[in-house]
């Protein structure tokens, strides 16, 4: 029997809405946090201090996250994260408002915000393959992707228009979209776990047994590192490619290289599922891989903020089909007992590599030409490609 279409399906069109929702308040307030920080005296390193506050507080919430995704299910998981970030914001919301917000409590919320963000994004992924079945689970997968790169792009844009507006506005609307995701959530059918007195206390090698899946499944184990290497490319070029026009005084060219990586990862998203469904997953992993080794190369080789800009979005095009082969294998191939481990280690690992990625190219460019540090990026994109060309790694039967 044929799997009914996506948008029959509610449990899935309620958790789609759900985590735009959810996302779509975050990206907007993003870029209002620095605006506040600074306003309110924080200064530079009040700014710093807000990245380092959330990459903190994720890296303390691994351990538990996907844990407690497995003993207690999804659907609690993303209520309660969901409800307790909305109270955050609105407390941030608050304090804007009445002009008594302090560096301390925006340091609270994104460190709130932080540890309650990898827990989610574990949930969605659990519920995701309760909610869709398997011969659907790729065109769910490359419509998230197609969402990810449209709130990508448009968040913070509305976010810099609603600070416009007010500057407490971006904190409202996320403190919103969080509230309202839990309520839609909370419709759902609740998931079957243990009950409480059932399960025995968190021993090491439960903690530990995301790591240990990724580590003995050679593919999920390449696709995982194929992940962090691009992203923290990607993120560490733009930076320079920014850096290089502020540089020259290229307002224009600043905003070409956002354009141009949006638009990538939007038609990347577009075309993943054909190529998922047409192409052999080691030929799409080398192609990525190849792509951004070149393209960052190629980076390398030109003068010109325009072209720097078309080729950093050539890159972005490619990154979107490795997001979509490695869910998908995720969820076709991890026990369901253990998938919030796994998928919690997955998510935010080369979140938080990816993020060390631009303070690099910052100190790179205070000692080395951008040219220089241009080839240090590609190198880890070369290594990789030549790797996954080389090895057996990638090597898996089509489904």
């Amino acid at each position: 029997m044929t799997a009914p279409a996506l948008y029959r399906n509610q449990t899935y069109v309620r958790l789609w809405i759900a985590y735009t929702l959810s996302s779509l308040g975050t990206f907007a307030s993003l870029v209002s946090l620095p605006l506040v920080v600074m306003a309110s005296s924080g200064g530079p390193l009040g700014v710093g201090l807000i990245g380092f506050a959330g990459a903190s507080c994720m890296l303390l919430a691994l351990p538990w996250a996907g844990l407690l995704v497995d003993r207690v299910g999804w659907r609690p998981v993303m209520v309660r994260a969901d409800l307790v970030r909305g109270i955050a914001f609105g407390v941030l919301t608050y304090t804007v408002a009445t002009h008594q917000v302090s560096v301390g409590v925006v340091l609270a919320v994104t460190a709130v915000s932080g540890a309650l963000g990898v827990p989610f994004a574990s949930a969605t992924a659990t519920a995701l393959r309760s909610a869709v079945p398997a011969a659907r689970r790729p065109a769910a997968l490359s419509a998230n992707q197609s969402r990810t790169a449209l709130l990508t792009l448009l968040g913070p844009l509305a976010g810099g228009a609603l600070y416009g507006v007010s500057p407490a506005l971006p904190f409202a609307v996320d403190a919103v979209s969080f509230l309202a995701s839990a309520a839609l959530v909370a419709t759902l059918p609740a998931t079957t776990t243990a009950a409480p007195a059932d399960r025995p206390a968190a021993r090491w090698t439960d903690i530990t047994a995301g790591w240990r899946f990724l580590r003995r499944h050679p593919f999920l184990r390449n696709m995982t590192l194929t992940v962090l290497v691009a992203d923290f490319g990607i993120q560490g070029v733009i930076v320079v490619l920014v850096v290089t026009a502020a540089a020259s005084n290229d307002a224009l060219g600043t905003g070409l290289i956002t354009a141009c990586t949006g638009a990538g990862n939007l038609l990347g998203a577009a075309i993943t599922l054909p190529a998922v469904r047409r192409a052999r997953p080691r030929t799409l992993v080398l192609a990525t891989t190849w792509t951004g080794a070149l393209a960052v190369s190629a980076i390398a080789g030109t003068d010109r903020v325009l072209w720097g800009a078309l080729l950093a979005g050539c890159f972005c095009v490619a990154t979107p089909v490795i997001g979509v082969l490695t869910n998908r294998t995720l969820l076709d191939d991890v026990p369901q007992e253990i998938l919030g481990r796994v998928q919690s280690v997955f998510q935010t690992v080369p979140r938080l590599v990816a993020s060390t990625g631009p303070v690099l190219a910052g100190l790179l460019l205070g000692v080395l030409p951008t040219r220089a540090v241009l080839l240090l990026f590609a190198l880890p994109l070369a290594a990789l490609a030549l790797y996954g060309t080389l090895s057996a790694t990638l090597d898996r039967n089509d489904r």
